[in-house]
């Protein structure tokens, strides 16, 4: 097809996932269009993050999202693999399994730490700047505590519970406010008194966090003061050794653990591109645009793009801006459009330090503390819904909130605690069973004999006549049954108002009695206006016959989530419609309660959950629009 052009996307971070999104979204049914990507990994990642999964605090899938989840059922195809080589003038480029050409690349790798030529500290120190790292400091602090807990050399012991951090900017500060709220939760699993931990971040500034206003900066100081760490300012960090880190006054501090923090520097890959650049990273023009070279653009951490005499910060809001920028323009080469030069539009900057305490100064507001943190969850979860959907929203609630250790979020672990299924498979079981006799019960009471009339005429106005499929029954025996579930009403209000609930009952009756505003708001509405229309024998038939089918199904524990549902759902109607009564209100909460997954426990849901997942997840649509369930099938 002479007109199809191939988009090539390099690195599947903040910025080429900005790229690839705004292309599929403009592109999503040009067929003469195709776009792929290429990372090392199968995932995003959530660089932001990464302090969480370094300290203990989250698991290491908490800051993946998998392409399959971006992608999944649009016209992005992901390659995971490594690319080798780039020939430009070919416009060619070589993966460590195939070759591929292009019509347009967009250059997005990321970042590495720089070290400033200091070989020593490179070879003796851990990084926080990829999910590897992350991991790796895991297994190291994890390490570090279970060895100084059996160390009974105090000297040993002192230099395995000594924790330093090079670099007070954004990652420094948060990675020790990991390493705090670790020392807090290791003291007490190992019986270590907190007096033995030193934590210290050493940094060559006078001051730390320097891109966020003076106040922030004092109430995180006097945060880092309250919980013990040590702050050394004015202080370069010049060599380090095995379990050394030497300053440049000749100071020295022994600590098994040495984070550096620093700096970082374009990738190396960017480096050997052949264009001009300043620490790995490209000189571009205003468009983005790598010079000399057609169709070559440079996104994130990757370009040195000088802006009011400062080149961009190397932070997601660059790497996003700069993408959707490249999508732009890359559209506007591809159809023929303007290009448009970058312009920022930084909306502030947010720290955590631990899962409890905050800065920021976003939006022209400053906050700190519960605040901070709140805002920056909301973030996090605006990012995720925007690549990801609803899904991925869910996901890092349960990472951040509802499987979070140690109470350490800002809500502490007032939701962290699950309930096994078998506690839920009693209340499951009798409210299953509850429903299958509500529906004997009407088939007693001759619902199912139509010859006998309406017998849900109770839940519609006096005077309303259901359609039928056969002559309208006598209005008196309408009327008569309505009088007698009225008369059945208030007596459960009179022997109710008798006990110790007699104030809640003042308060609601006028919105669940008969006559109540609700009630009679929804009767009139729905019940008159919409039901009255279905003839009684169709409608007494749907209402048995769901009841039943709850029943069976909480019962067996299949489909049991939908079955809650239809209980509730079941439960609001009978109230709204004015037969409210205090001794049924348990089969609502019942019904939330197996909405948790009870019917998974000696229940059908155990085989069905796991088939029907399969294929919902498998259809294009439904992953397309990120309403998968856990994870795309595809």
């Amino acid at each position: 097809m002479p007109n199809k052009k191939r988009i090539l996307i390099v690195g599947g971070g903040y910025a080429g996932v900005s790229v690839a999104k705004t292309l599929e979204k403009k592109y999503r049914k040009n067929d003469d269009r195709e776009i792929v990507l290429v990372d090392k990994n199968p995932f995003h990642t959530l660089l932001t993050e990464l302090h969480e999964v370094a300290g203990l605090r989250t698991e290491p899938d908490a800051v993946q999202v998998p392409f399959r989840k971006i992608f999944g059922g649009t016209k992005v195809r992901v390659i995971v693999d490594t690319v080798k080589s780039i020939d430009f003038d070919a416009k060619k480029v070589t993966l460590s399994t195939t070759e591929m050409d292009y019509d347009q690349i967009v250059i997005g790798t990321g970042a590495q730490p720089d070290f400033f030529g200091m070989d020593s500290v490179r070879d003796n120190s851990l990084t926080l700047w990829s999910y590897d790292d992350a991991v790796r400091i895991r297994r190291h602090l994890d390490d570090v505590w279970a060895r100084a807990s059996a160390e009974p050399d105090a000297a040993k012991r002192r230099k395995l519970l000594t924790f330093v951090v090079a670099g007070a900017g954004f990652t420094g500060i948060e990675m020790v406010g990991e390493l705090l709220e670790l020392r807090d939760t290791m003291c007490e699993r190992y019986h270590i008194p907190k007096s033995e931990v030193r934590t210290l971040v050493i940094e060559a500034m006078p001051d730390i966090l320097a891109m966020l206003a003076e106040p922030q900066r004092v109430k995180a100081r006097k945060y880092l003061d309250k919980k013990n760490c040590e702050i050394m300012l004015g202080a370069p960090i010049v060599a380090a050794e095995p379990g050394l880190v030497k300053l440049k006054d000749g100071s020295v501090v022994e600590a098994e653990t040495f984070i550096w923090t620093c700096g970082v520097s374009g990738c190396a890959f960017a480096g050997t591109l052949g264009f001009e650049a300043k620490r790995n990273r490209v000189l571009t023009d205003d468009p983005l645009k790598a010079p000399g070279k057609d169709g070559v653009w440079i996104g994130g951490d990757n370009l040195w793009f000088i802006e009011n005499e400062k080149p961009l910060p190397q932070v997601v809001e660059t790497a996003h801006q700069t993408g959707e920028l490249i999508a732009h323009n890359i559209v506007a080469t591809l159809e023929g459009g303007e290009l448009k030069p970058f312009k920022s539009n930084y909306h502030g900057f947010m720290v955590s330090i631990g899962g409890k305490y905050g800065v920021a100064d976003a939006g022209g507001i400053k906050t700190s503390g519960f605040f901070a943190m709140a805002m920056k969850h909301m973030i996090n979860m605006y990012y995720l819904f925007t690549i990801a959907g609803i899904n991925q929203v869910w996901e890092y609630f349960k990472h951040e909130f509802l499987d979070i250790a140690e109470r350490r979020s800002i809500i502490g672990g007032m939701i962290e605690h699950k309930t096994r299924g078998y506690w839920l498979l009693p209340i499951r079981m009798w409210l299953g069973f509850s429903w299958v006799m509500e529906a004997l019960n009407k088939i007693g009471e001759g619902w199912l004999q139509f010859d006998l009339g309406s017998k849900s005429g109770w839940m519609f106005s006096s005077g309303v006549a259901q359609a039928t499929l056969n002559p309208v029954p006598p209005m008196d025996a309408v009327s008569e049954a309505s009088e007698e579930v009225v008369e059945t009403v208030a007596d459960v209000a009179q022997s109710v108002a008798q006990d110790a609930l007699k104030p809640v009952l003042d308060m609601t009756k006028n919105i669940f009695s008969v006559d109540g505003s609700v009630a009679t708001w929804f009767r009139t509405t729905f019940m008159d206006g919409i039901f009255a229309k279905v003839p009684f024998e169709l409608f007494q038939s749907m209402v048995v016959g769901t009841e039943l089918l709850i029943g069976l199904a909480l019962f067996g524990g299949a489909f049991t989530w939908i079955a809650a549902v239809v209980s509730i759902g079941m439960c609001l109607i009978f109230t709204l419609s004015g037969m409210f009564a205090w001794d049924q209100l348990w089969f609502v909460f019942a019904a939330v309660l197996c909405m948790g997954g009870a019917g998974r426990v000696l229940g059908l849901d155990y085989w069905i959950v796991r088939f029907a997942k399969k294929i919902w997840n498998g259809f294009g649509w439904v992953r397309r629009n990120h309403i998968y369930l856990d994870e795309p099938s595809k």
